[in-house]
């Protein structure tokens, strides 16, 4: 099992756009930290880096669940999105600059930035990437390019030896001469743009890297709530026990812990203040917390390898044989023995964790009230016996 890893940080990153309500934000941000690259001189490793960097410089926003524009004026939010997605880049396997050129991502020339460091002391595709996230958030989307270019360029020129690093600004100015680079970035189809100009040297992770990425992923997850800080940790490795007791081959088993690490992605979408709320949810908010299943098919179906099982595994966890779930309205002829396996351990690991309006049940309580869904007709007797040799 070969995973590009181009395809899944295109995905994650559409994932982040879709949380923080921005619309392609991060490939235009990688589109023009690229572009810079190349005019620049840059060799191909070290655009990889940039690449990597770029598509995932925003993921502690998600983390921090703070809104886009805010996060990016004020400096301790600055600071407080760089760290959080330092941290998270750190637990992945990928080179460690790329960690440390989002962590610097909000520095400018002057030293004015996050944490106050000058163009001597910041990396210098930081500085490449935060001239292209500055010029992303000025341009109106709404607005021709031909209308607001001249306006860019000369504010830009404007912050030459302030903000931005003046070996990056006149890069720019010769890239931004370019009609091509403006109707780019106003290019519906930018994100496959910006995946065409990484194919080159593409890095793939094998199942024990991609094992590494998905916890790290469930971490992050987890933790935009203290109610499942190790949610998707246990029941990833409750089903990969289940898939022992069966006697799946290593990849099958593998590729379950890994839909168990990712069955929550879609939760990016979803607001702290919902998943932590105390009280009873609204109608509406019910309504944002069942959409998070669908984003995670939908963002899991965008990676090539996970299309055909992984997404539909991890996707498939709300959805019940009686056709009661979502967001689909499954019923048991559409739903595999491993869909209903990772509902079933998401339905235990619930019962047994603490929410906002209850303590966590005990071991026998929390199966005594699956035993009675299987009565009920929402999950088959297999599954559910499977769980019990599991968690025994």
């Amino acid at each position: 099992m070969k995973i590009s890893v181009g395809n899944l940080l295109s995905a994650i990153s559409h994932l982040i756009d879709i949380a923080q309500g921005i619309r392609e934000h991060a490939p235009k941000v990688t589109y023009i930290s690229l572009q810079l690259s190349n005019l620049l001189g840059f060799k191909p490793f070290e655009k990889k880096k940039i690449y990597y960097a770029a598509f995932f410089h925003d993921i502690g926003i998600t983390v921090a669940d703070k809104k886009f524009i805010t996060s990016h004026i004020d400096l301790n939010l600055a600071k407080n999105h760089c760290l959080l997605g330092y941290e998270f880049l750190q637990k992945l396997p990928l080179d460690r600059d790329v960690a440390e050129f989002v962590k610097y991502h909000h520095e400018f020339y002057n030293g004015s930035g996050a944490f106050g460091y000058d163009h001597l002391a910041t990396p210098f595709a930081s500085q490449i990437i935060n001239l292209a996230d500055q010029i992303d958030i000025a341009l109106d989307f709404s607005v021709p390019y031909y209308l607001q270019a001249d306006n860019i360029r000369e504010w830009v020129l404007k912050k030459k030896g302030v903000l931005f690093n003046p070996i990056i600004v006149e890069a720019f100015l010769e890239l931004a001469q370019k009609d091509r680079f403006w109707l780019d970035l106003y290019n519906p189809h930018l994100r496959q743009i910006v995946m065409a100009l990484s194919l080159e040297d593409e890095v793939y992770f094998d199942i024990e890297q991609m094992l590494k990425f998905s916890e790290a992923i469930s971490l992050l997850i987890d933790n935009k709530s203290p109610f499942t800080h190790v949610h998707s940790q246990e029941l990833s490795q409750t089903v990969y026990t289940i898939a022992k007791i069966m006697g799946v081959d290593s990849e099958t088993a593998n590729k379950l812990k890994i839909a168990g690490y990712l069955h929550d992605i879609g939760k990016m979408v979803v607001p702290n203040e919902i998943l932590n709320k105390e009280g009873k949810l609204t109608k509406e908010e019910f309504y944002i917390i069942k959409s998070h299943p669908y984003y995670t098919k939908l963002i899991l179906s965008q990676i090539p390898a996970f299309k055909d099982d992984i997404a539909n595994w991890a996707g498939n966890h709300h959805e019940r044989i009686d056709r009661s779930g979502y967001p689909e309205k499954l019923g048991k002829d559409e739903l595999s023995l491993l869909d209903r396996i990772v509902g079933i351990c998401d339905v235990y690991q619930a019962l047994i964790e603490d929410r906002p309006y209850r303590k966590g049940l005990p071991q026998t309580q929390a199966l005594g009230i699956i035993s009675d869904m299987v009565k009920n007709g929402l999950f088959l007797e297999e599954e559910f016996l499977l769980l019990k040799r599991a968690v025994s």
